[in-house]
């Protein structure tokens, strides 16, 4: 009988030759090696399934699939949770680096605190040639016993989700609604995690995340929209909207009493008020060029 790894990696592409080798080679070098890797090729045009094909004939961990048309990046990265076997999952994006000791570090603290759902390492910004950018603080070290106080925190924090490429308890996982169609998606499912578990920031940046100009989130608005989602043929419009009624939606779906929803609830309510008043009484959309949307989504990472 085959034995279950510890950690199942997702890793979703999609004509990712250009960095593809640099993400790979990182998980292949982690110092904890009971994993497997899950590569899920997005109908590419490129040589990424090639690449993708000679790693995996090379390594016994790597499970390979490859889509017969786009997806969209949601279900892509979907696909490949779905697909794991693992008490703990981690994505990685196939232009980020993960540090020798990433998985090591996050396994260690995740089975010395059975409470925590989700561990991340501090991140490094580098650039596209690899320099580095900046040490970056994400500030959701989260280990608030109530979940209310757990999403307070994160509201108030949270800019880029560097959080969502930590290794995450799959059983947890797996109760969320995972990641929606639309832009900030990734924001509102680590905004439900942090509703089911803590969070927890191991403090040595192991986590190299790549910003270049085909990053999703440099993407003019209408490629965005049809990055998320291959269906998709218009412009996001109402984006604010749509984030707001998913944060509602998250924490209706968390399993948590009613008290305690009722305490989130008012904490979504208090983090409108304030957006409301830095807008100067209104939400703006740049229905040109780029999405202007609150603080903590304009970073999404995905």
């Amino acid at each position: 009988m085959e034995k279950t790894p510890r950690i199942s990696i997702g890793l979703p592409v999609y004509n990712a030759e250009k960095y593809l080798r640099h993400a790979l080679d990182g998980i292949l070098s982690q110092t904890f090696t009971d994993f497997e890797l899950i590569i899920c090729d997005n109908a590419s045009t490129d040589s990424t399934p090639e690449i993708c094909g000679s790693y995996a004939a090379s390594d016994s961990r790597i499970r390979f699939y490859r889509n017969e048309r786009n997806l969209g990046a949601a279900e892509n990265f979907n696909k490949v949770f779905r697909l794991a076997r693992a008490d703990y999952f981690k994505w990685i994006a196939y232009d980020d680096i993960c540090m020798p000791t990433f998985l090591e570090k996050c396994v260690e603290v995740l089975e010395r605190h059975p409470e925590v759902a989700l561990c991340y390492p501090k991140t490094t910004l580098i650039d596209a040639d690899g320099g580095e950018i900046m040490k970056y603080e994400d500030r959701l070290h989260m280990m608030q016993a109530s979940p209310h106080d757990r999403l307070r925190h994160f509201l108030t924090k949270v800019n880029l989700a560097n959080a969502v490429f930590g290794v995450i308890r799959t059983p947890v996982l797996r109760q969320t609604g995972l990641l929606g169609k639309y832009f900030g998606a990734d924001y509102i499912l680590l905004m439900e995690i942090c509703l089911r578990g803590k969070f927890y920031e191991y403090p040595e940046h192991l986590f190299l995340r790549r910003d270049h100009e085909r990053n999703s989130r440099r993407l003019p608005r209408k490629e965005i929209a049809v990055w998320w989602d291959s269906s998709r043929k218009t412009v996001y419009k109402y984006i604010q909207s749509r984030l707001v009624s998913e944060q509602f939606l998250a924490i209706n779906r968390s399993g948590l009493g009613w008290f305690e929803k009722g305490l989130c609830f008012a904490q979504i309510g208090r983090w409108i008020l304030r957006q409301w008043r830095a807008k100067g009484g209104r939400y703006k959309a740049n229905l040109k060029g780029k999405v202007s949307v609150p603080k903590p989504q304009k970073n999404s990472v995905f």
